[in-house]
Formats: structure tokens, sequence, C-alpha cells
């Protein structure tokens, strides 16, 4: 296969503008995790205490994200960023819900 004939048949595949901007988007919201599981997975020092401000710092992190997601965004990319805000939602009053998360912040 020549490569003007690999150019065509992946041709199909190229993403558009839309595509890159989404893509854009989505890193945005991965980059969010990053240090949240990184200050989460440390060995070295007790992290229980900052739990809740973590999630609640991803938190605030979905929802600047959703106020800023254009009007013209896909429904499932709404969606996906609705489901990410709740389930942390979830984890935040599950922390808030046990007494050791208190327990471990007063220490």
């Amino acid at each position: 296969m020549t490569s003007l004939q690999r150019l065509v048949t992946f041709r199909q595949y190229e993403l558009s503008d839309a595509d890159w901007a989404r893509i854009e988007l989505i890193m945005q919201w991965l980059k969010s995790f990053h240090p949240a599981t990184t200050q989460m997975s440390t060995t070295k020092c007790p992290m229980l205490s900052s739990a809740h401000a973590i999630f609640h710092g991803l938190q605030e992190s979905f929802q600047e994200d959703l106020a800023e997601l254009p009007d013209s965004a896909p429904v499932k990319l709404w969606s996906a960023l609705t489901s990410a805000h709740c389930k942390l939602s979830d984890y935040y009053f599950k922390v808030d819900e046990s007494p050791f998360y208190v327990w471990a912040s007063s220490m």
C-alpha cells in the first residue's frame, strides 16, 4: 500500500476541529484528577484527613467546567461531566457521614 493509498484509507478517521475541541475539554477534566490522585495515593503520610478537601476541590473544578461548557457541546459531554460531578457528590457526602474523617482531621 502506497502512502497515498494509506492517506485515502485513513481519511475517514480524520478528526475535525470540533473533535479536537472535545478532546481538549476532556483533557482538562482528566488533568483535574491527576493532582487529586497523586495526593490521595501517597504512602509516606496519612491522607484520610485531606480526602474531604480533595473531593471538594474536584467538585469545584467540575462545577466550573460545567459552567464554561458551551451550549453547543454534545449531550454526551454534558452527561459525562454531570455524572462525574454527581459521583463526586456521592463520595463527598460519604466522607461527611463517616466519623473517621472528622477524627483524622482533628489529629
